[in-house]
């Protein structure tokens, strides 16, 4: 389940309880038939729960369906200040000692106001990670992390303590990807690495800030698979699986290869009652082309821009808008299709929602032509678009 407070998704576990029974004497005799009782139920039982466990595996397979989760600071020491740059593989501690000085906590508050007789201020806090990637202070998170949080409530904490405020730069919601920055004499920032030669397989370890109040927390795993396709809130991304454990708060952290060297920002984790460590990273190939658009640009280049409609949303059909779906409210472009217009596909993928036309319109490049099916009144008509270039960022 999402939790906006909280900017992560919250995973609800069940913990089996312990009954440890009464020691009691029993009878030799007894013990041994009860031995003999128990290995043939325990073989019967397993012929069973086999072929039980493999019909239900074959279903999973045929229904795969993936749910995730979309939600440091101070002078090397002597003994780590060659980590990272010597080529040396490192152990646990090394890594720890060495990418922990460029992981931070970030804690955020938005405020949101509500009308009415009754209405008030509130003020909801989130938590999350993120990491150092230049020396002048510059942060990357993830987008989910930062969302809806005015620049004057981001607190960002390093390891050592040292509490900033940070400015919010921009973001890129499609990556799930956003900087922000702190003024600190010292920033160490992460040695940037490369993602396209990462192998399944490979030792990895996950720092970050998990429940929001155990920052710097450390976990270890391997990378599960590479260029893993999911799908978060209908936006699918290409990112690498780990079985490092990552938890609400851990967002936005880093994930270091045994070489102390930053490969993928954790953002992401499968969520149900059978699944298990299972968790997802953003390839640093990708975040830090991102960040670097960001913070030299002020956007992504080669985006799409996806508000070139503004629509009307309709979850509950009435007599006036009878389908669920998207209805034209207004243009930012020269289009034959009229205000009031249904939605009913874009190349030929149906939309339902602004985040699906986002969905399709974001797999495609500026000036690419998209084919978009639309009711208007009795009549069915077909419309073409030409895309453009966005300059403008999330926020």
């Amino acid at each position: 389940m999402y939790d906006k407070n909280r900017y992560s998704y919250e995973v609800k576990s069940r913990v089996p309880r312990v009954v440890v029974p009464v020691k009691t004497r029993t009878s030799p005799f007894i013990i041994f038939l009860g031995v003999v009782l128990a290995l043939g139920a325990l073989i019967g039982c397993g012929f069973l729960g086999a072929s039980i466990a493999y019909g239900k595996f074959s279903e999973d397979v045929a229904n795969e369906k993936t749910s995730v989760v979309y939600r440091d600071v101070a002078d090397r020491s002597e003994d780590t200040s060659n980590i990272g740059v010597t080529g040396e593989k490192l152990t646990s501690e090394q890594v720890t000692a060495l990418a922990k000085q460029s992981v931070v906590e970030v804690v955020t508050e938005s405020v949101s106001y509500e009308g009415g007789i009754f209405g008030g201020t509130y003020i909801t806090s989130g938590a999350g990670s993120g990491v150092i990637i230049s020396g002048s202070g510059h942060i990357i998170t993830n987008y989910h992390v930062i969302e809806g949080t005015d620049a004057e409530n981001i607190t960002v904490t390093l390891y050592d303590g040292q509490s900033f405020k940070a400015e919010w730069v921009r973001g890129d919601a499609v990556t799930d990807t956003a900087i922000i920055k702190i003024n600190a004499e010292t920033a160490n920032a992460a040695v940037i690495g490369r993602s396209d030669t990462v192998q399944a397989g490979q030792e990895v370890i996950a720092i970050g800030n998990p429940l929001g109040k155990l920052g710097g927390s450390v976990t270890k795993g391997v990378i599960s698979a590479v260029e893993r396709e999911i799908t978060v809130d209908s936006q699918t991304m290409t990112l690498l699986q780990i079985d490092a454990s990552v938890n609400p708060g851990n967002s936005g952290g880093g994930l270091f290869n045994m070489y102390g060297v930053l490969i993928g920002i954790v953002n992401a984790k499968s969520v149900a009652e059978d699944v298990e460590g299972i968790g997802f990273a953003i390839p640093i190939d990708t975040a830090y082309s991102v960040a670097e658009d960001l913070m030299s640009l002020g956007y992504v280049d080669g985006r799409v821009d996806t508000a070139v409609f503004e629509f009307r949303e309709i979850k509950m059909p009435t007599i006036s808008l009878p389908n669920v779906g998207l209805y034209l409210k207004s243009s930012k472009v020269s289009t034959d299709i009229p205000v009031g217009a249904y939605i009913v596909s874009v190349d030929g993928v149906q939309v339902k929602t602004v985040a699906e036309w986002k969905g399709v319109l974001n797999k495609k490049q500026p000036k690419a032509t998209v084919e978009i099916v639309y009711n208007y009144g009795s009549q069915q008509r077909v419309a073409t678009l030409t895309l453009t270039q966005r300059e403008g960022y999330d926020t």
